[in-house]
């Protein structure tokens, strides 16, 4: 009998472990999810911040200039560059939108890389903005997109903020690294706290354990900085 005692015990409190392991084992797994869940979503919400928001911006501003400006030739280049931004926009966020829609598959439009810097820099221009570009080495795989955005963002705040005729973009490969560097010759920088596309920037170069910079410059302007190991 005793034994009989001892066997149920002891297979009593396996089967109770073995059962609190589980269960341990299923809160893991539902907090490891909600917390990829959270990650894909601020991921998503910072792609979509940087599409919309360089889009609507580089739309406002050319609207803005041509109705001020006016003239055929002008109109004509002004609805071209609107027309051209607005589609860019669109294939992007259709691209993003894909991938939440699980009735339908994702849009196979490639995630912009440098080879996309020519038809950004052409829309910024034709907003107003003169940019140069100085590229030093080629970037591959993921990191090509967190470059783009990199740019992409900091020529949206110029034209939305800066008030400046001129910015720079440079893109070189060092020893320690890859540099990502924007300057403008705005006149309305000052020192203000991390907007929340300068915050995403920031989670974006945080990811390849990179560090990023944004201030204004000595004399006149701002400057968005990145550095990115390789």
């Amino acid at each position: 009998m005793l034994a009989i005692v001892v066997a149920a015990w002891t297979t009593g409190t396996a089967v109770r472990q073995r059962r609190l392991y589980t269960e341990q084992l299923a809160a893991q797994a539902k907090e490891r999810a909600r917390a990829e869940a959270a990650e894909e979503r601020l991921r998503i919400a910072r792609e979509l911040h940087d599409v919309i928001g360089h889009s609507l911006s580089t739309i406002a501003v050319q609207a803005g200039v041509e109705r001020h400006v006016g003239g055929a030739e002008e109109m004509s280049r002004a609805l071209g560059s609107i027309e051209e931004t607005s589609r860019s926009a669109l294939r992007e966020t259709r691209r993003l939108l894909g991938v939440l829609r699980e009735d339908s598959p994702a849009d196979l439009v490639p995630a912009p890389g440098l080879g996309d810097l020519d038809d950004l820099l052409a829309r910024t221009r034709a907003a107003g903005l003169e940019v140069e570009l100085r590229l030093d080495g080629e970037v591959r795989g993921e990191m090509e997109l967190t470059v783009y955005r990199i740019v992409q963002e900091a020529l949206t705040n110029v034209l939305k903020h800066a008030g400046a005729q001129r910015a720079t973009v440079l893109i070189e490969r060092r020893e320690e690294g890859l540099v990502v560097e924007i300057t403008d010759d705005g006149r309305n920088a000052r020192e203000r706290p991390y907007g929340r596309g300068l915050k995403g920037l920031r989670e974006r170069v945080r990811v390849f354990g990179g560090e990023f910079e944004a201030g204004v410059r000595p004399v006149r302007g701002f400057r968005v900085m990145a550095r990115l190991p390789l």
